[in-house]
Order: C-alpha cells, then sequence, then structure tokens
C-alpha cells in the first residue's frame, strides 16, 4: 500500500460517521482525566476478540492503551475484551451480563457487522443489545464499529439507521478502505489475510480509526445530557435476555444429555453422548421468547434434534455442519407477545440415537 500522507488523512476522517451524542464520552474521558478508574470493554465476534492481530496487537488492546496514554494520565485502564469468534449479537446479548456488565464498563465498544444476518430478528436483538447497554446503571458510552468482509458484507447501513436513532458515534472501517480500493490505491491484501479478518497492520488502522474518534469527540463542546429515545427502529423485544445453563435450570428429564464441560466460551451445557436412549431433555419455563445455543460441529459423530414447545414440534437442528469448527449458534424457538408457562423438550432425531449433540445454554425473557 502506498499512499500519501494527506490520502491516508482522508481515509481516517471519512472513517468517522458520526460522533453522535458526546456526553457520556466526554464524561468517562473527564472521569479518566481525574485520575479515577476507567473500565473500557469490547464486544463483537472474533474480529474484536483479536484473529490475526492476537492479544496484544488487535485493535481493542492498542485502541485501550492509546486512551489510557492520552486521556488517563498514564493511570492504568481496565480493559474487557468480550469478542467471541464466529458470534452473532443474538448470543452477545445473551452473554452480556456475564462477559460484559458485570465489569461495569464506561465505554463499549461494539463490532457485529460482518457476523450476523439482516433480518428482523438479527436486528431486533441488536438493537435490543445497545438498548441493554445504554439502560444499564452505569451508563456507558456506547461506540459502534462496522467492519466489512472481502465479498463486500456487512450490516453496516441497517446498524448505523440504528445508530442514528440512539445518537450514537459511529466508525465505519467499510468508508475507510472500499473508496481506496475503488482507486486502486489499496487492495484487500493490505487490511487482511482471509476473507474477513483484519491483519496486524489491519488491527492497526481499526485503532487508528478509534484514535481519530477520541480525538475529534475530546476536543468537541459538551453535548446535552444523554436521552434514549423511547422508540425503537426495528424492535426491543429481546432487551431483557437471560442466560440459562447447567448451573441454574430445574430441569424434568435428561433424556441421556448430561451435564457436560462443553466449549470454553459455553462450558456449562449438556451433551447427548452417542447411544444414549432417545428420550426427551425437558424442562418448563415462564417466558416470551426464548433461543437455544448449541454447539455446531464438523466431527461425523454430530447429529440433529428435534425440539418441542408444548407437544408440538418447533424445529429440528443439526449440529453438523462441515464448516463448523465447536462454535456457537443461536436459533429462536419461541417469540410471542406475552409470557406464559411453557413446556420444553429436546430429543435427538428419530434414527440418530447413536449420535451427539451439545446444548450449551438457553437465552430467554
Amino acid at each position: 500500500m502506498d499512499i500519501s500522507q494527506e490520502i491516508y488523512y482522508k481515509m481516517i476522517e471519512r472513517s468517522l460517521i458520526s460522533t453522535g451524542n458526546n456526553y457520556r464520552i466526554k464524561k468517562a474521558i473527564e472521569k479518566a482525566g481525574k485520575s479515577h478508574k476507567i473500565t473500557i470493554a469490547y464486544l463483537g465476534g472474533s474480529i474484536t476478540e483479536g484473529y490475526n492481530g492476537g492479544s496484544d496487537k488487535c485493535f481493542a488492546k492498542l485502541a485501550c492503551d492509546y486512551f489510557e496514554q492520552a486521556f488517563g494520565k498514564g493511570n492504568p485502564v481496565n480493559y474487557i475484551n468480550a469478542g467471541m469468534a464466529g458470534t452473532c449479537s443474538i448470543i452477545g446479548l445473551i452473554r452480556i451480563e456475564r462477559d460484559l456488565l458485570m465489569h461495569k464498563p464506561d465505554i463499549v465498544f461494539v463490532e457485529f457487522a460482518v457476523n450476523q444476518s439482516k433480518d428482523k430478528i438479527n436486528m431486533a436483538a441488536f438493537e435490543s443489545l445497545l438498548l441493554r447497554l445504554l439502560n444499564s446503571e452505569f451508563q456507558p458510552a456506547v461506540v459502534l464499529i462496522f467492519t466489512i468482509s472481502e465479498a463486500g458484507f456487512s450490516c453496516q447501513n441497517e446498524m448505523s439507521q440504528i445508530g442514528i436513532h440512539y445518537e450514537l458515534p459511529m466508525i465505519s472501517v467499510k468508508d475507510t478502505i472500499v473508496p481506496e480500493f475503488h482507486e486502486g490505491r489499496m487492495k484487500w491484501q493490505d487490511y487482511s489475510n482471509d476473507y474477513i479478518h483484519p491483519h496486524e497492520n489491519g488491527h492497526k488502522l481499526i485503532t487508528e480509526l478509534i484514535k481519530y474518534y477520541l480525538d475529534t469527540v475530546s476536543k468537541e463542546d459538551w453535548g446535552s445530557n444523554y436521552c434514549i429515545s423511547e422508540s425503537t427502529v426495528v424492535g426491543n423485544e429481546f432487551l431483557n435476555l437471560k442466560m440459562l445453563d447447567n448451573t441454574n435450570t430445574a430441569v424434568k428429564t435428561f433424556g441421556g444429555f448430561v451435564p457436560d464441560k462443553t466449549i470454553n466460551q459455553f462450558p456449562n451445557g449438556w451433551t447427548h453422548k452417542a447411544g444414549t436412549k432417545r428420550e426427551k431433555f425437558s424442562f418448563d419455563l415462564y417466558c416470551r421468547n426464548l433461543f437455544l445455543v448449541f454447539k455446531e460441529s464438523k466431527g461425523p459423530n454430530t447429529g440433529s434434534v428435534d425440539i418441542f414447545i408444548d407437544n408440538i414440534c418447533v424445529l429440528s437442528i443439526n449440529g453438523f455442519s462441515s464448516s463448523g469448527w465447536n462454535n456457537p449458534v443461536a436459533k429462536l424457538l419461541l417469540n410471542k407477545e406475552r409470557s406464559s408457562n411453557h413446556k420444553i423438550e429436546i430429543k435427538m432425531s428419530k434414527g440418530l440415537e447413536y449420535k451427539e449433540f451439545s446444548i450449551l445454554a438457553f437465552g430467554y425473557s
């Protein structure tokens, strides 16, 4: 990549869609300047987690270090990286209390633009997640980061409409690099060495975008006190999602699904072991919506399950995928306007009793 300083600055400048309402971020910067402890958290997929960048050279850590030096008077900033590879905002919302809110963040960067589809369920989950952060008692500043895949996929257009509605700051990797591709000044390989994840230099670039946002907003006059819009763009029906796993679920019958150390990201699930009986895993739950989080694997012993709610089969889910790598996946099982008591039952699909399937968790409200 051979770009002049002038063009490079225009790239960085172009990345900042909006600084939004700056009240909360100005408050966090002021707090840091008074030598108070600051917690900066990052929520997203594998890009946020640091894939291809590493734990010390990913954009999240580099940007946190910059904030510490520029605004924290050298005082350590509490750094929370809640990125989780292969996950969308649905899973982010299900685990938000466990992985993020318990740390009482002052600033949260959210990055899910390449990790989910653009349908109503996913976008309602994204909006619900933002509202969960904004409404939390710690009142963090929430900053949106929009990434893009090599094929050009990004949920930036959909997510930015939500960001505009709630007056959130928005930073676009897409707007930074795509015009440079069109002008022939930059290639995808200057940003990434695979189809989606920034390499070390790509992480450095995203860091520069965040630094530009922080520097810009630090020089702005204070905006008015931030008020959360009472209207929604897509919906907030998943706002109060809570997580269930084998530590807090009153299981009635296990049906061959035994409590198990499943995967590191969701270690307290249940696994149906190969060859056990085809009986129903069941529990009762008072809820209005329900997600299942399960393990997707390319292992040949992985099978499928049938899911029944109130004795009606609502979905069959195959845990096998040729591209699976023991990653968590979420599926919506129930979405009603009102809460009521429901009987939840899961069993291996007929003829697949000899296969395995891992339930990682449930998300419900």
